[in-house]
């Protein structure tokens, strides 16, 4: 049966000024009338410049549309509107009208993408880059190499010495890894041996790896270091197709934090996918995975207090509690991670010297939690007036309800009995303006401590909820907003997210700071300025050339940078293929920016050792995006 198809065409598209034509194509045999155009679009939309129609609802991205009444559309007919957005023009087609339907009474009809004008950008640059031949090699780039003389072979069986519980976790990863090879535990004289150091004489997470023709040996102060020179160890057989090269390899990394983030809320990426995610964290010898779990969109953490939170914030489409977002659609969309897969995931990147970071995101990014617990959370008398830079106008905690610090404080203890790491994320970013201001409970409690503005009363939460995880021995990490006004002690890290300059604040102010500014760490970015391209544009193309080029400790007070991290938000990130895409290759450039020393960083001889690993990604059948494309 033919759908009907809807067809767009950018008429302007400048900064802070978007202009659509959208038809509405009547493919069908039926006529159309009485009729909603829903579709997806992360524009907020005039509606005073709407032509021949109007917008009925907009909440996010979702905008719902009306033609004049009494129009009917015939077999093979057009009905044709104008929309105008003053938030800023389209970059790509990812963030063009996303999976269109009309809702005619209670009957739902899906709609077909037609055609499109939308140009190329004037600017746009194609550059290819071609990969040198594969060679053998570590990423990220070790500390120091030394060779000599002879070579490694491995054989169908691997004998080891290791005593201690310390290198367990090495042991099983790299045995893991070639399961051709049987691994033989022995008490004489082992192929490969695993030796405890001195912490006086190695880093916490450095290894000393000796390789010779006929043995190879691991040193190591911690767990981590014997799992980093195991990793090291089998990236260089995998490359190097079981022949190694002889040498001595002394390696620690620059940074203590070398995280991934992954946002599991816009879009619901299972257990499967985190998984991995976390298996190529622990090739890459990246050590921290930061979940973002919930955000306006949707909640995904299982809360026995609270069951309305995943019964009813997971979830998104037609009579569900939140309309479709980001081209979800009609249907049913969404899912949630339950107490024991969230115990599993932890442990499982326990077992690859990964520490997860839960991010429960607040006082804005709030809309799942406050449609799902609407008693608790909401004042009636509340009239203020806001959108948020994702287009809600009802995102955001009110801290002058007693409800949301009853209700963060009872998620927190459940997080905390989940997550054993020692940093809980809140949040704490965009939160936009004019919020709280004609709230009588905001306006009562700001007048009651003092405060001159009721928007300080967002760092008053933050700093309640930072106290109250203190007295379970957590710290909290925050967004750089958060920072600001030092409403949070200096035990609180902060993630500077939207430029450098922000970090340098958060140093100079004295903060542990995780360097990951959008413009070289968001792989969610697009590649390129091609409207075809994955990815969005909101803070510029990152190519590998652009991932590689950052400096996390480029900034003054450098001694206060604890890391990086890569960061992929899913907005437009459906599933596993295009996740990959867009982490691939550019997450071997983080990953290297992350450990290796800037003095040992080389371009030229990056490329050569990306080509080896695009190998290993075809191996397991891993989506990356093509260096040709």
């Amino acid at each position: 049966m033919s759908k009907p198809r809807l067809h767009f065409d950018v008429l302007n598209s400048a900064d802070g000024s978007l202009k659509l034509n959208i038809v509405l194509e009547n493919s069908t045999d039926t006529e159309l009338k009485d009729f909603v155009l829903c579709f997806d679009m992360p524009r907020f939309i005039d509606k005073q410049t709407v032509f021949n129609g109007h917008v009925t609802s907009q909440v996010g991205s979702h905008i719902e549309m009306a033609p004049p009444v009494n129009t009917a559309i015939g077999k093979g007919e057009r009905w044709q509107t104008t929309i105008e957005s003053q938030t800023c023009g389209l970059f790509n087609l990812s963030e063009r009208p996303n999976h269109p339907y009309l809702r005619l009474g209670e009957t739902i009809v899906d709609v077909n993408m037609g055609t499109h004008k939308m140009s190329q950008p004037e600017d746009l640059d194609l550059r290819v880059l071609t990969l040198p031949a594969a060679s053998s090699g570590v990423i990220p780039q070790p500390q120091s190499i030394e060779a000599t003389e002879g070579e490694f072979r491995l054989a169908s069986q691997l004998t080891f010495k290791a005593e201690l519980t310390e290198t367990s976790n090495a042991i099983d990863w790299l045995s893991n890894q070639f399961p051709e090879v049987t691994f033989v535990k022995t008490e004489g004289d082992a192929t490969l041996s695993l030796l405890k150091v001195s912490a006086e004489h190695i880093k916490p997470e450095g290894y000393e790896l000796t390789i010779g023709g006929e043995s190879i040996q691991i040193k190591a102060a911690t767990s981590a270091g014997f799992f980093y020179g195991a990793v090291t160890l089998a990236q260089l057989l995998v490359t190097g197709q079981g022949v190694v090269t002889s040498a001595t390899i002394i390696d620690a990394p620059q940074y203590h934090h070398r995280g991934q983030f992954l946002d599991c809320a816009r879009s619901f990426h299972g257990i499967d996918t985190v998984k991995s995610v976390i298996d190529q964290m622990a090739w890459l010898k990246l050590n921290t995975f930061h979940w973002h779990l919930t955000d306006d969109e949707a909640w995904r953490i299982e809360i026995d207090a609270f069951p309305e939170l995943t019964e009813l914030g997971a979830w998104r489409g037609e009579g569900e509690l939140q309309p479709s977002q980001f081209g979800s659609g009609s249907k049913r969309y969404g899912g949630f991670f339950t107490k024991q897969q969230i115990k599993e995931v932890v442990e499982y990147a326990k077992a690859r010297e990964i520490t997860v970071i839960p991010e429960i995101d607040i006082p804005g990014h709030a809309r799942a939690l406050i449609m799902a617990l609407p008693n608790l959370l909401r004042e009636a008398d509340d009239k203020s007036e806001y959108v948020s830079i994702q287009q809600y106008q009802d995102n955001v905690l009110n801290p002058g309800l007693p409800g949301t610090y009853q209700v963060l404080e009872t998620i927190l203890d459940e997080v905390c009995e989940l997550f054993p790491s020692q940093v809980i994320h809140l949040g704490g970013d965009e939160v936009p303006k004019h919020v709280w201001e004609k709230s009588p409970a905001c306006i009562a409690k700001a007048q009651a401590m003092g405060l001159d503005d009721v928007r300080l009363l967002e760092g008053h939460l933050i700093s309640h909820l930072e106290q109250y995880l203190a007295q379970k021995g957590r710290n909290i990490s925050v967004w750089e907003e958060a920072s600001h006004g030092n409403k949070i002690t200096k035990n609180a890290t902060v993630c500077a997210w939207s430029n450098g300059a922000e970090g340098q604040k958060a140093a100079q102010a004295g903060y542990p700071v995780i360097m990951c500014p959008a413009q070289a760490t968001y792989l969610d970015m697009a590649w390129n300025k091609d409207i075809n391209e994955t990815g969005v544009l909101w803070a510029g193309a990152i190519d590998l050339k652009t991932a590689y080029d950052f400096e996390p400790g480029s900034i003054e007070n450098s001694e206060q940078v604890i890391g990086t991290q890569a960061l992929v938000w899913t907005e437009f990130v459906k599933d596993r293929a295009k996740l990959e895409y867009l982490l691939y290759p550019r997450l071997f450039a983080v990953a290297e920016v992350a450990w290796t020393a800037s003095e040992n960083k080389s371009w030229q001889r990056f490329l050569p050792r990306v080509a080896a690993q695009l190998e290993y990604l075809d191996k397991r059948n891993i989506n990356y995006r093509h260096m040709s494309s």
